[in-house]
């Protein structure tokens, strides 16, 4: 990140474990074109996919999918509006998120949608019409399949549903981040378990796949999840380039009316 910035704040926030970290905020980022809303978008399964104004722009379209509870919903929540609900709230319908970003000098519009649980993923066009019409399950541009690191029952979900969706569409140039969530309920006995240790050797070394864990319920590596996403899509672009080590986690709003939002990664 350049130091030469202009319009560049430096704030002090206090971390998970009390831990002092400093966020770079550079203001020239966070003015978006007018009438470009950041929200959430609600949408009934039954209805029809509606164009948002924003839709007629360059757009990245991110899907989340894992086993029920596992926080996908609080990751997108907590990146996007800075909230968490202690309660468990299972996802009813889709929900899709507009956030924009900046990584690597380079600014994208998101539209991230979060689902209910789905049993399968769809091997045809057919069958994604009949059982999941308007999730555009086999149109994203990347996956981010989330499992519960503290039940690692739900990362058999994910890995079925990996195996689906090779075998549905052509993969090559679709990035797919495996995300470990609830890092905070990840005892020591378990992190130091075979089960726990085949599993993240699965992931980096066979799959050959980008992994983040992170705890959605106290923010902390939530936005290191959105990075490793852009860097994969970046490099399957051809335009990866070196992120700052000092780049940290960017301020964000956290107000829901809070408009011209736009994440600096």
């Amino acid at each position: 990140m350049d130091n030469t910035s202009e319009s560049r704040l430096l704030l002090p926030i206090t971390g998970v474990n009390n831990y002092k970290h400093y966020l770079d905020l550079d203001l020239d980022y966070l003015e978006r074109r007018a009438g470009d809303p950041i929200g959430v978008e609600n949408v009934d399964n039954s209805s029809k996919e509606e164009e948002s104004p924003a839709d007629s722009l360059d757009r990245v379209k991110v899907i989340f999918l894992g086993a029920p509870g596992v926080g996908k919903s609080s990751i997108i929540r907590q990146f996007v509006w800075s909230e968490f609900y202690e309660e468990y709230r299972p996802t009813e319908r889709r929900e899709t998120f507009y956030p924009s970003v900046v990584h690597a000098d380079r600014l994208y519009e998101l539209k991230i949608t979060d689902l209910p649980t789905i049993p399968y993923f769809p091997v045809s066009t057919h069958l994604e019409w009949t059982d999941f019409r308007y999730y555009g399950l086999r149109s994203a541009t990347a996956y981010v399949l989330v499992f519960d690191l503290s039940n690692q029952d739900t990362f058999q979900y994910i890995r079925t549903l990996r195996e689906q969706i090779y075998e549905a569409r052509d993969m090559r140039g679709v990035p797919l981040l495996v995300v470990g969530n609830k890092q905070d309920k990840l005892s020591g006995v378990v992190a130091s378990g075979t089960r726990y240790r085949d599993i993240v050797n699965l992931v980096r070394k066979h799959w050959r796949c980008s992994y983040v864990e992170c705890s959605a319920r106290f923010n902390c590596r939530v936005v290191q999840v959105f990075r490793e996403l852009m860097k994969s899509i970046q490099a399957v672009e051809g335009t990866s380039t070196p992120t700052p080590a000092a780049s940290h986690q960017p301020l964000r709003s956290h107000s829901h009316e809070s408009r011209d939002k736009c994440v600096l990664l």
